[in-house]
């Protein structure tokens, strides 16, 4: 179910992601159209004050004559005692498309050529004047030669990126002489209103994202209370039952029977009572842990102390041949943390693997240092956890399903959860490295101070 809901949601994210981001690509491209167009008459209004300016500087404020001709017409425009002359070719597509900017730039393209850098000094102050100085730079294109102004306004160019377009104009009727503009596009293009729209977008994108991540962390919390609640219905009514049943069977047998039988059933039913009892203690320490209700009562006292209780319990052991050795690396004399927790936590980590080990278990507890930590670890032989239920066995309730587990040995999940808060309460950490088939190895790091 949750996953059916992640989906429809990452489905959803999508396309809203999608759609935002279609309608900020029209906007950043419209604006750029706009520019790009402003920067065009820009050019042409700068090319006919370069003409203009040219013009003057030639004539020096004198009057000059202008003929345009070709084999069927003559035209004269009065002016100065020596004429300009053009002559166009007889082509009706190309005279019909002529400009009078363009006739006075073929005439004066030999004599009185284009200067590049006053056309770029008007391109400038043109921009400017609009409110769109940007970085550019102006190539001049002729059949002879091809001159080009270095990049100017550079410190105008977006720092983030640098995109870029091209605006060629031809100015003359043959088309011969072109002024080509390599213009970036300004940061304006990506400011002002349409930044604002884009941080609000992300935002928004980034607030939903965050929403969905904190819902999904409550269902899967919900689910794990569901199960953690399913669990606790299961262990009340089946697993409790089994030692509660076999104690009072076993004092109701020995109430009835005499001498050595007597003792025997007494003893098991105090087995029960023990596990039992055991089995409240772990559930009220974790609650503590939990709740950061349980102080430690840090001491320091020698690894020892925290190993060989185990060993010598499990030395008794009649059901499996127990082999426990301790291996003290670095010659660590003392531990710093709760001596009681730290025993019971290491208790717990030999128990599971007596449990889940053959009728040989051998079992290396070691105790090294490394950097700012002690580290207690267990070493077994046993069947080893599986890669998938790694992550999980230290979940509250947490047991492995799978039948050579179960059969294994009783239990409720939580002495692993006992294992892990004893470690977190220290301020530690602990590791897991298993393989199936060849045993585990449990790794608590205790800090030093």
């Amino acid at each position: 179910m949750i996953n059916r809901a992640l989906t429809l949601t990452s489905v959803a994210i999508f396309f809203l992601l999608a759609l935002q981001g279609v309608w900020l690509f029209r906007l950043i491209d419209n604006e750029m159209n706009r520019f790009s167009a402003i920067a065009q008459t820009a050019l042409e209004q700068s090319l006919r004050n370069e003409l203009d300016w040219r013009l003057r500087s030639i004539n020096k404020g004198k009057d000059f004559r202008l003929i345009l001709s070709n084999k069927s017409t003559r035209q004269d425009f009065s002016g100065s005692n020596n004429p300009v002359k053009v002559d166009i070719k007889e082509n009706q597509e190309v005279v019909t498309n002529v400009s009078f900017q363009e006739i006075l730039q073929e005439a004066y393209k030999k004599d009185f050529p284009l200067n590049l850098d006053t056309l770029a000094s008007f391109f400038r102050k043109e921009m400017d004047s609009l409110g769109k100085g940007t970085a550019f730079q102006l190539i001049y294109l002729s059949p002879d030669t091809t001159r080009q102004t270095p990049l100017l306004n550079q410190e105008r160019v977006f720092s983030l990126f640098h995109p870029t377009f091209d605006k060629e104009m031809p100015l003359t009727v043959s088309r011969d002489l072109v002024v080509k503009a390599h213009i970036y596009y300004p940061a304006s293009v990506f400011k002002g209103d349409l930044l604002v729209i884009l941080i609000l977008s992300m935002a928004i994108t980034i607030f939903i994202l965050f929403s969905i991540v904190v819902q999904t962390r409550m269902l899967y919390k919900q689910v794990s209370l569901a199960k953690v609640k399913e669990n606790i219905t299961h262990f009340l009514t089946h697993e409790l039952r089994s030692p509660l049943q076999s104690s009072i069977t076993n004092l109701e047998v020995g109430e009835m029977a005499t001498g050595e039988n007597s003792a025997y059933f007494l003893s098991k039913a105090k087995e029960q009572l023990y596990f039992l009892n055991s089995l409240i203690e772990n559930i009220l320490n974790i609650n503590k842990f939990e709740k950061r209700q349980s102080p430690l009562e840090r001491v320091a006292f020698h690894p020892m102390e925290a190993i060989e209780p185990h060993i010598a319990r499990h030395s008794l052991e009649k059901a499996k041949q127990c082999l426990i050795r301790a291996n003290l690396v670095d010659d660590i004399n003392e531990i710093f943390g709760d001596k009681l927790h730290i025993t019971n936590a290491t208790g717990n980590l030999i128990d599971n693997a007596v449990k889940y080990s053959g009728e040989s278990v051998e079992i290396t507890v070691t105790v090294k240092s490394e950097g700012k930590y002690n580290i207690i670890s267990v070493k077994d032989n046993g069947i080893g956890i599986p890669k998938e239920e790694q992550s999980k066995v230290f979940e509250k309730f947490y047991r492995i399903g799978k039948k050579e587990y179960s059969q294994k040995g009783k239990g409720f999940g939580l002495g692993l959860t006992y294992v892990m808060w004893v470690v977190k309460a220290h301020k530690g950490k602990i590791e897991l490295k298993s393989e199936v088939g060849k045993g585990s190895e449990f790794f608590m790091y205790f800090k030093k101070t």
